[in-house]
């Protein structure tokens, strides 16, 4: 999940790249970045996907579930901004809302998949996942730049924060 974070970066800024030179459509004009918010959502399942595929050795599953991973939360909202057309006026919620809810039943699928791909329970993965420690800093040099990136971190979101 921390690697598909990274994935999600790219998934919004290249479809809002994308829609500014018309090569996908806009989906609201009220608000420019919809298909970076579309992009980010799909990109990150379509990684966490992918990585999920390369853990269970079902890469024909994976790329499948990738493939409408990634596409699922774009065409939801489409069709949803077709259908309902809110008005320029929408506020933030009602314009992410079916991103949101597309999100939440792609995350449910994934976790039940990968559930049974493991020969696990859902809340025996929970707990499995809750008691890893993978990609934990172990050694003082990992330790210290965690912490350093850390301080850093939360010192630029203060200074935006009081900005």
């Amino acid at each position: 999940m921390r690697r598909s974070f990274v994935a999600s970066i790219g998934g919004f800024f290249v479809p809002n790249l994308l829609a500014n030179f018309g090569a996908i459509p806009q989906l609201h004009p009220s608000f420019q970045f919809m298909p970076g918010v579309c992009g980010a959502a799909g990109a990150f399942f379509a990684s966490m996907t992918l990585h999920l595929a390369y853990f269970n050795r079902k890469w024909f599953q994976g790329i499948a579930a990738a493939i409408v991973g990634f596409t699922l939360p774009y065409c939801a909202t489409l069709l949803r901004f077709r259908i309902s057309q809110p008005p320029a006026s929408a506020g933030f919620s009602k314009l992410v809302a079916p991103t949101v809810v597309t999100s939440l039943l792609i995350y449910l699928a994934l976790m039940f998949w990968h559930a049974k791909s493991s020969n696990t329970t859902f809340d025996g993965l929970g707990e499995a996942v809750g008691a890893d420690d993978y990609g934990q800093p172990k050694r003082k040099w990992e330790r210290v730049v965690y912490g350093v990136c850390l301080v850093i971190g939360s010192v630029v979101l203060l200074l935006l924060l009081l900005s």
